[in-house]
């Protein structure tokens, strides 16, 4: 058994980490039923048990042997989402969603360097040629997740987008030589006769998406970084075996 685990780069540890995150999802539905939570709430509690599989099915699919630290730290950025809507981390801390963002850009941005290698099959590939391409696959990464938000937010009526209420508007609606309306100090949005009482204009969603992928973007730079200056000294996937 231990000789079928570790040909998969796995370890006991690892299939620990997993079951115990995998558990933590399950003991989480459990308390979103007794407390009647939302319906998105067990949304997250069940895409949480793939999620926290995906270094145990990267291990499997490309025969990587992960760092037992990247590992750990994958597992439990899994349970990021979960966390901070169920466990509300999203709206009693104000950087738990940039943290979770930052993390995105810099272990998709490990993934996709490896996945460069995997795919040449023919030759080595320079430790800078698969950074780049680290780099890129994790902007892909967070475009598709604001996708999948956007989608959420129009199809389903959720508020994944998250609102932003800001002071300073430019626009060209209603103009028709191409020059900005400019509304400075904005502090107060009506609706049908009725204030918001926002204490400024709200805007849905767009600052929110730039805003996220410009923080993953951040992250798989730090990587690209990383990479640069490692030179594969210290691989955070320790080895890569061509299928």
């Amino acid at each position: 058994m231990d000789t079928r685990i570790s040909r998969f780069g796995l370890s006991k540890a690892k299939l620990i980490v997993t079951a115990l995150c995998c558990l933590f999802s399950l003991i989480s539905l459990f308390i979103v039923y007794k407390n009647n939570g939302e319906t998105f709430d067990y949304f997250y509690c069940l895409a949480t048990i793939p999620f926290v599989c995906l270094p145990t099915l990267l291990s499997i699919i490309f025969k990587w042997k992960l760092n037992l630290g990247f590992y750990i730290v994958f597992s439990l950025y899994a349970l990021g989402p979960l966390l901070g809507a169920v466990y509300a981390l999203y709206y009693i801390t104000w950087w738990w969603d940039d943290l979770l963002h930052a993390l995105a850009g810099v272990l998709f941005a490990v993934c996709g360097a490896y996945i460069a290698i995997v795919l040449n099959r023919n030759g080595k590939t320079h430790y800078l040629l698969s950074a780049m391409f680290g780099l890129f696959f994790s902007m892909g990464i967070a475009v598709l997740w604001e996708l999948f938000e956007y989608s959420a937010d129009m199809l389903l009526g959720s508020d994944m987008q998250a609102d932003t209420v800001v002071n300073y508007l430019a626009t060209k609606v209603g103009r028709n030589d191409g020059g900005l309306t400019v509304f400075e100090g904005i502090n107060d949005v009506v609706i049908d006769g009725k204030s918001l009482g926002l204490g400024g204009y709200l805007d849905i969603g767009l600052i929110d998406t730039i805003s996220d992928m410009a923080v993953e973007t951040a992250g798989s730079i730090l990587y690209l970084i990383y990479a640069v200056i490692d030179r594969e000294r210290h691989p955070l996937i320790l080895s890569v075996k061509k299928r």
